[in-house]
């Protein structure tokens, strides 16, 4: 329903630009450009300990190494950009495909003593579900002839979902309440192969965040890009299922900080076809907030301390530009 509502207005936003367009001699263009590619990285769980010696209870990574995606991206951009200042918005949605993506990796330090690893598994991380939606708008400012200054907002959706199967965990003898051998010392082991999915995990992502660009133009036949993008302004909302212990967290997040640098290269064939690559590197880091939890699908949640969550992924994609 949010695609659709997004969508809706970012058609009606293009109807108006091009009744504008009309009346301007066409300032403005609007472009389709299909785009594929790949993340690679992981995104990551953070449980907070309350009475435990280490400065984590339990961090979960994630693989997408790597996720291929398919998408859309779709444009409003002046087609004379270095003459004066104008308005810019595009609109990107990427879907990936599901499919094995790494592995995930599960650490705890449960010890009241000291900040030794108590636990460690490794699974099969099958990534289920991907999709990222970007919206951003802006203002270009030509600059010395052959520079070109953008200013932009930039408002963001990621939704993962991801399943971690088969593997196997090494446990810490327990000597006492809250106190283990070390990890290496007769530890007891444990396989899951065979038993398909043993934890689940999804992350929903919601950011807005300022950015700025600095372009070299050259006579209009290539564009090279650089950009940033930061803030704080973050929200995570995370669900963890373990199945083996019939457990789930719903984990309600905020903050932290979102760094994303990029570089485009964009060539123009004609005026109406294009090629770009886009790479970008998106991190997010410190997001935390409280944790829920529940028997799987049954009750209702109870508050059982704090969880955090991270993100980082490198992208790189490739777009075909069709200038309507």
């Amino acid at each position: 329903m949010r695609i659709v509502l997004l969508f809706t207005v970012f058609v009606i936003i293009f109807c108006c630009a091009r009744s504008v367009d009309a009346k301007e001699n066409q300032d403005y263009s609007f472009s389709l450009c299909p785009q594929s590619g790949f993340v690679y990285g992981h995104a990551e769980e953070i449980v907070y300990p309350s009475d435990t010696k280490a400065d984590l209870l339990s961090r979960l990574l994630w693989d997408m190494k790597p996720v291929f995606y398919y998408g859309l991206l779709m444009e409003l951009s002046p087609v004379k950009p270095m003459e004066r200042w104008r308005f810019f918005s595009g609109l990107s949605m990427k879907f990936g495909i599901p499919g094995k993506s790494g592995v995930m990796e599960d650490r705890d330090w449960g010890s009241v003593e000291n900040t030794e690893l108590t636990m460690f598994s490794t699974h099969d991380n099958i990534t289920k579900e991907f999709f990222l939606l970007d919206f951003s708008t802006g203002f270009s400012f030509p600059f010395l002839n052959a520079l070109l200054v953008k200013t932009f907002v930039s408002i963001s959706y990621m939704n993962f979902y991801f399943n971690g199967e088969n593997g196997s965990a090494i446990y810490a003898r327990q000597l006492g309440p809250g106190i283990y051998a070390p990890i290496d010392d007769a530890p007891q082991k444990m396989s899951f192969n065979g038993l398909g999915k043993v934890i689940s995990y999804s992350q929903e992502w919601f950011y807005a965040a300022p950015g700025v660009s600095l372009g070299y133009d050259y006579k209009g036949y290539f564009l090279a890009e650089i950009s940033f993008m930061i803030s704080p302004l973050v929200l995570c909302a995370g669900l963890d299922g373990h199945i083996l212990t019939d457990t789930q967290f719903r984990d309600n997040m905020t903050g932290g900080i979102m760094l994303e640098p990029g570089f485009r290269f964009s060539f123009n064939a004609n005026r109406r076809l294009g090629i770009s690559c886009d790479i970008n590197w998106r991190y997010i880091r410190g997001t935390r907030g409280l944790s829920y939890n529940r028997p799987i699908g049954i009750g209702k949640y109870k508050q059982g301390g704090e969880a955090g969550s991270g993100l980082s992924i490198l992208n790189t994609a490739l777009l075909l530009k069709v200038r309507l």
